[in-house]
């Protein structure tokens, strides 16, 4: 793991949103109390009004204004139930308007810890000048989704951690040797045939080449003008096939799917699973050196945990850190050693790493992730039979 440690968590189902959320329903429950005891209120009209008690009033009418003014204490006097009434619902009133402050007082604190990176793009708005660049580059093109003759190693097992799933992540995009690899392009769709049904991992690498031009755009479909499409929130070819990969790799539209993806393959699960999971059933998704804050939002009940390296400039490129909410926790990282700058830093090697801390990592947010990626079956638990792994490779190219 190389000295690597957490230097940040953000997030998740122990992360600030979500304790706002609890704080914000214990204020609804206040409310509720108030209007269950104004409506109390109501009994002692009711409850003096009643004939029987009224009928005793001539035989015993000391008694009956004890009574009387017994009720009228209980329920509209000055420590009756429609006072307390007023005061539960100013409580739930007062209760909002502080987690409304401190949730502004957050925002302002974020942005003054911003790093300047994030400040530098967010200055230069990468939605408007990222969709304006992928114009010069004409159309998108279709996608198209071919089978190479490959296997990738550790495909046939079944990964057991979140290195497990970032190193087999690495294997696929091996498969891609630099802007002229014939394999440009592939991705990896593990099926994991358990005792209770199936499952998917589908693993999507990253840019294949940054250095595409309009005039030398060719069917590389990882390429700078995807890039540009995805930061700008359009759609793209390199979706599109992977959606057609996932397709054709017999996914069923209930089967549960994991997107594991770094830099622009997490950018594309990022979309994916925003967008409503593209006709499949995307509960999971792991993202290494991805910028995903142009994604507005994440269905409730998804898991989004996203690993960024602290010298990686590229999950900045949005211009934004990640939200915080109950869906996304992302855990930021420091290691030493590797390849440098800003090609070194974006390296497999650190999220790997970065991956392994995590693992590791007694944070309740990043440690909720792991579990629910254990409960879904997608990394191996060690109890009971073993499941039986098969795999995939598809090759998306972007043709005319």
């Amino acid at each position: 793991m190389s000295d690597t440690r957490i230097t940040g968590v953000t997030g998740g189902a122990h992360g600030l949103a979500a304790t706002y959320a609890a704080v914000r329903h214990l204020a609804d429950r206040f409310d509720d109390a108030g209007s269950e005891l104004r409506d109390w209120s109501g009994l002692g009209v009711r409850t003096l009004g009643d004939p029987d008690l009224a009928a005793s009033a001539p035989l015993s009418p000391l008694t009956f204004a004890l009574a009387e003014r017994a009720v009228l204490a209980a329920t509209t006097g000055p420590d009756g139930v429609l006072v307390e009434s007023l005061g539960w619902e100013s409580d739930a009133v007062v209760v909002c308007e502080v987690v409304a402050m401190i949730d502004t007082c957050d925002d302002l604190v974020a942005f003054a810890f911003q790093p300047m990176t994030e400040r530098l793009f967010a200055i230069t708005g990468p939605e408007r000048y990222s969709g304006l660049l992928a114009l010069t580059y004409g159309g998108d093109g279709q996608p198209g989704v071919r089978h190479p003759a490959v296997e990738v190693p550790g495909s046939g097992e079944q990964p057991s951690d979140l290195a497990g799933l970032v190193g087999q992540l690495q294997h696929v995009a091996a498969l891609s040797q630099g802007s002229g690899s014939p394999l440009n392009g592939t991705v990896e769709v593990q099926t994991i045939h358990g005792p209770d049904g199936v499952r998917h991992i589908v693993y999507l690498p990253g840019t294949d080449d940054m250095t595409t031009l309009p005039w030398t755009q060719d069917g590389d479909v990882r390429d700078l003008p995807t890039d540009l499409l995805l930061m700008a929130g359009q759609d793209n070819s390199y979706q599109q096939g992977i959606l057609q990969a996932m397709a054709q790799a017999g996914i069923g539209p209930h089967d549960p799917v994991l997107l594991v993806g770094h830099s622009m393959g997490g950018m594309e699960a990022a979309a994916i699973l925003g967008q409503g999971g593209g006709g499949f059933h995307v509960t999971h998704i792991v993202t290494a050196g991805s910028p995903t804050a142009q994604v507005p939002s994440f269905p409730a009940g998804t898991h989004v945990l996203s690993l960024e390296h602290q010298g990686d400039v590229v999950p900045h490129t949005d211009g934004a850190p990640n939200p915080d909410t109950v869906q996304q926790a992302t855990v930021t990282f420091a290691d030493h050693g590797g390849a440098g700058g800003v090609v070194g830093d974006h390296d497999y090697w650190h999220y790997v790493n970065g991956a392994a801390a995590a693992d590791a990592s007694a944070d309740p947010s990043v440690q909720e992730q792991l579990a629910s990626l254990h409960e879904s079956g997608f990394l191996a638990s060690g109890d009971g039979p073993g499941a039986t792994v098969t795999s995939q490779v598809f090759q998306i190219v972007r043709a005319p």
